[in-house]
């Protein structure tokens, strides 16, 4: 079982990075984890899920969403964060399931897409790709976030 705070650092337990650190096109990870049966039924119960929306020909998923709590795995390990990053914009696209009954590993790759600034506050844009180790892809995501100065 790999809980989220034991592969990415949290804000303010290292030194931050600031926003001309990012590099665009820059590669994130792999990073490797597992999603077991016990997260998936913290998963269920933190978030009061109604198990019967997760049920696929009589099998029984995790919410696609319990991967939110790894999602800035493969950004934070090459870029520790900053104190009070926001996040601005967040897009998710599940593609397979993650049973809940069975532990699932997960490779997590990405990159940066893009800097840049609005309204005087700078961004860093950059996409993830959550795969079954050796299989297929979980989900995919674009992450945006502002940098604070």
């Amino acid at each position: 079982m790999t809980r989220p705070s034991e592969i990415k650092p949290r804000e303010g337990s290292v030194p931050g990075t600031l926003y001309d650190t990012y590099e665009e096109g820059k590669a994130l990870g792999p990073v490797r984890f597992e999603i077991t049966p016990e997260i998936c039924e913290e998963y269920f119960e933190a978030v009061q899920s109604d198990r019967s929306l997760y049920r696929l020909d009589g099998r029984q998923a995790a919410p696609p969403n319990v991967l939110l709590p790894y999602m800035t795995v493969p950004i934070y390990q090459t870029y520790p964060p900053n104190q009070g990053i926001v996040m601005a914009e967040l897009d998710l696209r599940c593609q397979s399931p993650i049973w809940a009954d069975e532990t699932t590993p997960v490779v997590a790759t990405g990159r940066v897409l893009r800097k840049f600034e609005r309204r005087g506050r700078r961004f860093v844009q950059w996409e993830a790709q959550f795969a079954r180790e050796g299989g297929p892809v979980l989900a995919r995501l674009t992450n945006t976030f502002h940098i604070p100065e």
